[in-house]
């Protein structure tokens, strides 16, 4: 009796063995699958696509935030009421000009740039900083004064704050 239970137990045992192998090679299967379908569906030259960039201003008394993102430039000019920002809509060719000012632009090296006067420091500027996220990373500048950004991204910081002094 005890030999015909032994031999049950194993069989029953190695074929329940033999379905959980098969379960978790269909499993993977499905997965390799599902991989293959979103790589099919994502195209390979993500260039400018999710790319961010944001300057701030701030000091006691003033405060301007400007965000270019999805062809469009948001500002913000009053840090208790973020509701209230100006939204314009860009232009092909003003949307070309600030992605190539952005290409223009080492992001490694953003974090580095050393500002070429230090006048926030005393409340003598503003303190300003620019963050651009590209790809799905962020790359934050060292602060510099306003109206005084290092030569490397003084360009596209002009060329950003050009559109508040529009509005």
């Amino acid at each position: 009796m005890k030999t015909i239970a032994l031999v049950f137990l194993s069989l029953f045992l190695t074929k329940s063995c033999q379905n959980k192998k098969e379960l978790v090679e269909n499993a993977q299967a499905i997965e390799a699958t599902k991989i293959e379908e979103n790589k099919t569906e994502m195209p390979e030259n993500k260039v400018q696509t999710g790319t961010k960039v944001e300057y701030e201003a701030t000091s006691r008394g003033f405060f301007s935030k400007i965000i270019f993102e999805n062809n469009q430039i948001t500002i913000a000019s009053d840090r208790n009421n973020p509701e209230k920002v100006t939204v314009v809509m860009l232009t092909k060719e003003d949307v070309s000009e600030i992605s190539n000012l952005i290409k223009a632009v080492n992001l490694d090296e953003l974090p580095n740039l050393k500002a070429p006067s230090e006048a926030r420091t005393y409340d003598g500027a503003p303190h300003a900083n620019l963050t651009i996220t590209s790809n799905g990373t962020v790359y934050t500048g060292a602060g510099f004064d306003a109206g005084n950004p290092p030569s490397d991204i003084a360009k596209l910081v002009s060329k950003l704050v050009s559109y508040s002094e529009k509005k």
